[in-house]
């Protein structure tokens, strides 16, 4: 999938203050001489850029979008004795009537030389998110944190998660592969277990899945999502070709890509954690109706154990699988009664610290693969669980 720099070539970012949050003020600017290392000089010009807002927050699926144009001048243009005060003029919208003093605020220039200012609420998982893509550690007390970015840093799929959150749409296909695809299963899309069975037969980036369940995991999934985007260009583009009969057709047509993206995702990690489970010789069942009917994604040892109430609740255990979570966390709570402590598996990254200490206060415990660890605070690091220390403690709890 390439590097960050095929998406992003430089990003600045702060903490709004009152004075760039339109609520309080209508300059309409944000800006500091340091955008120059990522904007250019504009000298005595006055530079136009197409602009892309979102605010990105915890509680909607999608972010709260707009566009619109923005200028790159020199306030003090005609002040010959002053100097420079470059400052980024843009238009009042929906996404900047948002902002807030104290929100996080970045603004990311796109290899078009396109912008894209993205806000969200100081401290939430989607500042995080943000500060962990474009590797922004510190923030200086005044002014933007600015910096190009490099090509060191490669995307992933869980990368590509959060770019594709912000509307970017990352290239992950390969046609060698797919002539191998349609001879397995035709030009449909095929069941989601069968696919990912395929998956795991073809992945040869896997580490061995007994002794790194974590890595053989994230392997499956990304070789998951390159097949599957490989397919599903395939069956778009002959739709494209044959055209569509009126505008209803092609909306169903692109809001059924859309659904089936995200829906397969999360069905294709829990396939991939029950083959992990299989190998690890755990007894377990699958989307277990549970009280209220509420339902477990997996529970160990069984429904038979968890429906015979002189079974001890002790040796119970469950565990939900949400590929992202956001504040979906919460349906857990309602799952598998008889379980104190309940078991989460993501792939989100970096989820705040507000958030993990309320999943711990209601004895939520969240399971990530070991390879984000390192997009957490250290205090989470010491809570966190990864899948091969999770599988040794299902071991322990139902042996």
């Amino acid at each position: 999938m390439g590097s960050l720099r095929q998406h992003f070539t430089g990003v600045a970012a702060k903490h709004l203050s009152a004075v760039d949050a339109t609520p309080r003020s209508h300059q309409h600017e944000i800006g500091s001489n340091a955008f120059v290392q990522i904007l250019g000089n504009p000298g005595d010009q006055r530079v136009a850029f197409e602009g892309t807002f979102l605010y990105f927050d915890d509680e909607s699926d999608t972010p709260l979008k707009a566009t619109g144009g923005l200028t790159w001048y020199d306030t003090r243009l005609r002040q010959a004795h002053r100097r420079p005060e470059y400052r980024l003029y843009y238009r009042e919208n929906a996404v900047t009537n948002r902002m807030s003093e104290g929100d996080f605020c970045v603004l990311a220039v796109r290899p078009d030389n396109t912008l894209m200012l993205v806000v969200s609420p100081r401290g939430s998982t989607s500042e995080q998110q943000i500060r962990w893509l474009f590797d922004i550690d510190h923030l200086p007390v005044k002014g933007f944190e600015v910096h190009e970015v490099g090509d060191g840093r490669q995307v992933s799929v869980i990368e590509m998660m959060v770019l594709e959150e912000l509307g970017i749409e990352v290239r992950n296909y390969n046609d060698g592969w797919l002539g191998k695809i349609v001879d397995r299963f035709g030009e449909g899309f095929p069941v989601t277990a069968e696919f990912s069975s395929f998956v795991r037969e073809t992945c040869r980036m896997a580490e061995p899945v007994k002794t790194d369940p974590d890595s053989a995991l994230l392997a499956w999934m990304e070789h998951e999502e390159m097949l599957f985007r490989t397919l599903e260009r395939k069956i778009v583009q002959a739709q494209l070709d044959k055209g569509f009969s009126d505008v209803e057709h092609f909306i169903r047509f692109s809001l059924s890509v859309q659904n089936r993206r995200k829906s397969r995702v999360g069905h294709a990690l829990e396939h991939h954690l029950a083959a992990v489970f299989e190998a690890h010789g755990l007894p377990f069942g699958r989307q277990v109706i549970t009280e209220n009917r509420a339902t477990a994604d997996f529970l160990f040892p069984g429904q038979k154990q968890y429906s015979d109430l002189e079974y001890p609740g002790e040796r119970l255990v469950m565990l939900a699988s949400k590929s992202t979570c956001k504040d979906r966390w919460r349906q857990v709570l309602a799952e598998a009664c008889r379980i104190k402590e309940k078991h989460l598996f993501t792939l989100e990254p970096a989820i705040s610290l507000n958030q993990t200490n309320e999943m711990k206060s209601h004895n939520l415990q969240l399971v990530v693969p070991s390879a984000l660890f390192g997009t957490y605070g250290s205090e989470q690091k010491e809570w966190l669980l990864n899948l091969a220390a999770y599988l040794e403690r299902v071991k322990f709890i139902i042996s």
